[in-house]
């Protein structure tokens, strides 16, 4: 085990920045020895061009009261490697260094079916192209077409670039456009990209909207939908990812199936409308940005070749504007998006001339990639991250410590968890114990209704001289029960004998320490000896 470790970010973490092209970036490390002094270094990744920009070496302010230290370091647009080394005084304790952690951009998409892929689509391995920047990033994670909203529960990211066949968390079905999106994205932009996918193929604007009216709604289509989606893994993601990693915007592509339904336009756009001001309401960001594609083609009730439906058309442009802001379902921080039923032919979409397919997909990426513009950059509010839940440690015994939450009663959830993943939960309390060589991480949901990970924090093998030792109770130094880590003090450790606390060192023995704190009374019997750098006397405390 290394002497020092992050212990968050990991490897492929995106946090989105602001408009000024800076984001905080939360840094947890953790430490097997005693150390004075910590330093990090952000080093930006070598690439073709250019990118990032490394920091000098920065001193980090440590508490001395734990084997934890929270920190965090700004960072403009880039890709970089993380390095940190600690000293004890003059002496180097040790080094880590974690590659690949991103500022940049983060997206949610949501809609239907050319949103997110279909499983006939994945059938038939259509999957869309893998992502080829090293920069564009996903969580390779299906959340189930069963579950229902209350029983969605994600498990910690593991984030990885984006492959072909994998599935966007939380619903995505493939790559789709989004990874070739991602590429033109990573290049225009020389930042990291983070894509997730909330849509439901086959989804129309009523299932949406009642089910983000109501978090029990089984809203019923082509499908009964289970309690609370699809609107709930879209709600799902704005509490869980955009907490740890912030968010850009919503990619909203969708309106094939009301095309089917005929959808009328002042319906259409009461409900975009709605949907969009109950994401805001429930992602706590009154200007969260929503980019709207005009998507309608579709097969019509009793036609075979597929139409477009310029209601539903009609609706998406009063919302976003574009048919003059004066009229009632016009929003304010909404982004026009590509208007892809012009997109069509053999080679673009599948035999039902409504799916992309091939080079159909590339198309798609190219059109979102031309509304993702510097006007659409400048002028959208990004979220960003959401500071982590701390954990405090202290000595428990001389073989276990304790992990406490800070400031419990702002989470309405505690879970820990013993599993990388956080699938398991062993304890609801704000603190655990934790032995020699375990893990643990927790859970929280704050009053905001988002939920937050700690890093997975562990005990390590030995611990002498992390933690300061108090004398518990007066005694014979060399008895471990009258020390607070329940051992007897060594050349490591800060010890402190307590007012009133009367400590001997018998005839023929040693007391060691690094320092001494004398509150109490220390009596020296016989042939005795005191090994340390220093003695604070009690009237120097007094």
């Amino acid at each position: 085990m290394a002497q020092i470790k992050i212990r968050y970010p990991e490897s492929r973490f995106v946090f989105q920045r602001n408009n000024n092209n800076q984001a905080e970036v939360p840094v947890v490390l953790q430490f097997d020895k005693p150390v004075q002094k910590i330093e990090i270094q952000a080093i930006a990744r070598s690439m073709s061009t250019p990118q990032g920009t490394s920091t000098d070496w920065i001193t980090v302010q440590k508490n001395s009261q734990s084997n934890t230290c929270y920190t965090k370091i700004t960072l403009s647009g880039g890709w970089y490697d993380l390095v940190v080394r600690a000293f004890d005084g003059l002496t180097f304790i040790g080094i880590d260094t974690l590659k690949r952690v991103g500022v940049g951009e983060v997206f949610i998409v949501a809609g239907q079916s050319n949103a997110t892929g279909d499983n006939e689509l994945r059938n038939q391995n259509i999957f869309g192209p893998s992502a080829t920047d090293d920069r564009v990033e996903t969580i390779n994670y299906f959340n189930g077409e069963s579950t229902t909203y209350g029983a969605t529960k994600y498990p910690y990211p593991v984030i990885s670039q984006i492959d072909s066949t994998f599935r966007l968390a939380p619903f995505g079905n493939s790559a789709w456009c989004w990874g070739v999106l991602g590429d033109s994205l990573a290049k225009k932009l020389n930042v990291p990209i983070l894509f997730f996918n909330a849509g439901w193929s086959g989804s129309g604007i009523s299932s949406w909207v009642s089910s983000a009216e109501d978090s029990t709604a089984t809203p019923s289509e082509f499908i009964t939908y289970p309690r609370g989606l699809p609107y709930g893994n879209l709600r799902s993601s704005l509490r869980f990812y955009t907490a740890q990693f912030g968010l850009r915007a919503i990619l909203w592509h969708q309106g094939e199936t009301d095309n089917l339904y005929q959808t009328d336009r002042d319906t259409y756009g009461k409900k975009l409308k709605r949907l969009i001001e109950k994401s805001r309401e429930h992602s706590n960001a009154p200007n969260l940005a929503w980019v709207v594609a005009r998507a309608t083609r579709f097969r019509g009730l009793s036609i075979q070749a597929s139409r477009v439906w310029q209601p539903v058309i009609d609706a998406q442009n009063d919302v976003l504007g574009i048919n003059g802001q004066g009229q009632a379902n016009y929003l304010p921080n909404t982004f026009i998006g590509p208007a892809t039923d012009s997109l069509i032919g053999p080679s673009i979409r599948t035999i039902d001339s409504v799916h992309f397919q091939g080079k159909g997909i590339v198309k798609l990426a190219q059109a979102w990639n031309m509304y993702l513009d510097s006007h659409f950059f400048s002028a959208s509010t990004p979220i960003l991250s959401t500071a982590l839940p701390l954990i405090g440690s202290a000595c428990a015994s001389i073989t276990s410590l304790k992990f406490t939450l800070s400031n419990p009663t702002l989470y309405s959830m505690i879970e820990w968890s013993n599993d990388p993943l956080a699938k398991q939960v062993f304890s609801k309390n704000t603190s655990v114990n934790l032995s020699q060589n375990q893990f643990a991480r927790v859970r929280v949901k704050d009053a905001q209704d988002r939920e937050l990970f700690s890093p997975l924090l562990y005990t390590p093998n030995n611990f002498a001289g992390l933690y300061p030792l108090e004398s518990t109770q007066s005694g014979y130094w060399h008895d471990t029960s009258i020390w607070s880590c329940g051992r007897i003090p060594t050349t490591l450790d800060e010890v402190t004998i307590l007012k009133d606390h009367e400590i001997v060192v018998g005839t023929g023995l040693s007391a060691q320490f690094k320092k001494l704190n004398l509150l109490g009374n220390l009596y020296l019997f016989g042939d005795t000896h005191l090994f340390s750098n220093k003695v604070v006397p009690k009237s120097l405390k007094e």
